[in-house]
């Protein structure tokens, strides 16, 4: 399924958000649980979100 730009930024928008789980993203957006987890991974990979955390526990 091929999810619109503005569901995307409501995604990311409601995944930023504390209390807010995928699940409550499903309901808001009315877009499929395994969609929502494609998307987040993409994500994810394609901005690397991990480094952050890689670079503070080495020290």
């Amino acid at each position: 399924m091929e999810i619109s730009e503005k569901i995307k930024e409501e995604i990311l928008k409601l995944i930023s958000s504390p209390g807010i789980e995928v699940e409550d993203i499903v309901e808001k957006v009315k877009v499929d649980y395994e969609t929502i987890m494609n998307f987040l991974s993409e994500e994810y990979e394609k901005h690397n979100l991990d480094y952050g955390r890689r670079i503070c526990c080495r020290f």
